[in-house]
């Protein structure tokens, strides 16, 4: 595989026990934290800088559900081996993620959005993300879909900044230990 891949950045929310989302896939939790605009999480300037998101299909099927499809016409790869209704400005692909990676550089790509607990949690356990921002939301789950399913990650990450948003939310920003 070439060394060259596009930069990789994930973006997610966790509550204080590391889930992403609760039982079934719920997202209600983190309704009360909608006050943050996509100024202060740092959002807006991470779809403006990535080429493209790359996710897997559960997280794309939930998305699907919005009322609103959140990505304009942002170029969006989900990793699937299921067949797939097509959709403008989507394209699907199968595949280990690295020679994802590897087959989105070669097409241009040079900073991709990561997104989706399964593929974030591949990408980290690879060591293909290159910053990770979490915002630790002041919720205890106790159940649900967790960021790092129970498996200790093969680097250190180590953290870069953090802030603390007007809703209590707590941005932390990850890069690897040297």
């Amino acid at each position: 595989m070439s060394t060259e891949r596009p930069r990789v950045s994930a973006f997610l929310a966790l509550s204080l026990d590391g889930f992403i989302a609760g039982e079934n896939g719920a997202l209600e939790w983190l309704a009360p934290y909608d006050g943050d605009t996509q100024e202060e999480t740092g959002y807006s300037a991470l779809m403006a800088s990535a080429d493209a998101l790359l996710m897997g299909r559960n997280s794309y099927e939930t998305v699907l559900a919005f009322p609103d499809w959140p990505y304009g016409d942002k170029p969006v790869v989900v990793l699937t081996h299921r067949p797939a209704e097509p959709r403008a400005h989507v394209s699907f692909r199968q595949g280990e993620l690295a020679q994802v990676l590897t087959d989105l550089w070669r097409e241009g790509a040079r900073h991709l959005y990561l997104d989706g607990g399964e593929v974030v949690r591949q990408g980290l356990q690879a060591g293909l993300v290159d910053e990770l921002t979490l915002f630790w939301v002041p919720v205890v789950l106790g159940k649900g879909a967790s960021l790092f399913g129970g498996e200790p990650l093969p680097g250190r990450l180590a953290p870069v900044s953090s802030t603390v948003l007007a809703s209590g939310l707590v941005r932390v920003i990850y890069r690897p230990a040297p």
